[in-house]
């Protein structure tokens, strides 16, 4: 059965899975991992899609048409909700460790109490200092926004959002624009979501297709292709390239610009 639309007026954050239909053989293991990791989720939860519908009982499909443009379908989504704060989760992101709902809870504590816009709860990438036993991402940060699973404050979101752009554009732009913002954005020191990330742009990865084979959690390995041995290679050199790189920009940061610092948190 498909859940009715709530009212979450009353509640502080509400659960979005940000899709589209081409992904939709993705959304049976990750509700099925879900429910299996997180099953005493307190929020509301939205599955954010184009015209296909998921019948979960626990979970509320919004329909944002045939739009191709990623960020109007994520404007169209946030506007479909009430609740103050989103915690935004990819569907390729499938959980792979238990979730705390009461550490949850107290990050959405946290952020309101800090009147933040974000806070990540995968530091990927990281903080680049700390402040008050809390994370602080630098206003020149070059992955300040990010699609990691995060908790937002919806207004704020929606007022970042523009254009037509993909999910890789927003996080280079949305970067950029977020520095009109001194301060706002964390991200937590440990990880309080676990979570594996099994597709990039259409394809599996190889370690993940591996992993979850034998699991019979629904995954259709025919819908999409298997990343291939060189490509796969080629992504870890540069992942950890790209670790390597932010690590270096976050202490760069830090010493070139620390009249920044005074600024935010």
């Amino acid at each position: 059965m498909q859940r009715q639309q709530i009212d979450e007026s009353d509640l502080s954050c509400s659960v979005l899975v940000v899709s589209c239909d081409k992904y939709r053989d993705l959304w049976t293991p990750f509700f099925t991992l879900f429910a299996r990791y997180w099953p005493d989720c307190p929020m509301p939860v939205y599955l954010g899609t184009n015209c296909a519908r998921l019948e979960h009982e626990n979970v509320t499909t919004l329909n944002a048409g045939n739009d191709e443009a990623w960020s109007r379908r994520l404007r169209f989504f946030l506007q479909n909700l009430n609740s103050e704060y989103v915690l935004l989760l990819l569907e390729d992101f499938f959980l792979d460790r238990p979730v705390s709902s009461a550490e949850v809870d107290a990050q959405v504590r946290l952020l309101r109490s800090c009147d933040g816009i974000a806070l990540r709860l995968f530091p990927n990438p990281p903080a680049d200092y700390r402040r008050g036993g809390m994370g602080v991402l630098h206003t020149r940060a070059a992955f300040r926004v990010s699609l990691q699973a995060a908790i937002w404050n919806r207004s704020r979101l929606l007022e970042l959002l523009a254009g037509e752009e993909s999910p890789w554009d927003f996080e280079i732009f949305g970067s950029q624009r977020s520095r009109v913002w001194p301060s706002g954005f964390y991200c937590v020191l440990k990880p309080v979501i676990h979570y594996r990330h099994v597709v990039e742009r259409g394809e599996w990865f190889r370690s993940a297709a591996r992993f979850y084979e034998p699991l019979n959690i629904g995954c259709n390995f025919a819908a999409r292709p298997v990343m291939g041995l060189f490509k796969s290679g080629l992504k870890k050199l540069a992942n950890w390239c790209r670790r390597a790189y932010n690590k270096a920009r976050s202490r760069w940061l830090c010493i070139r610009y620390p009249e920044r610092l005074s600024n935010a948190g």
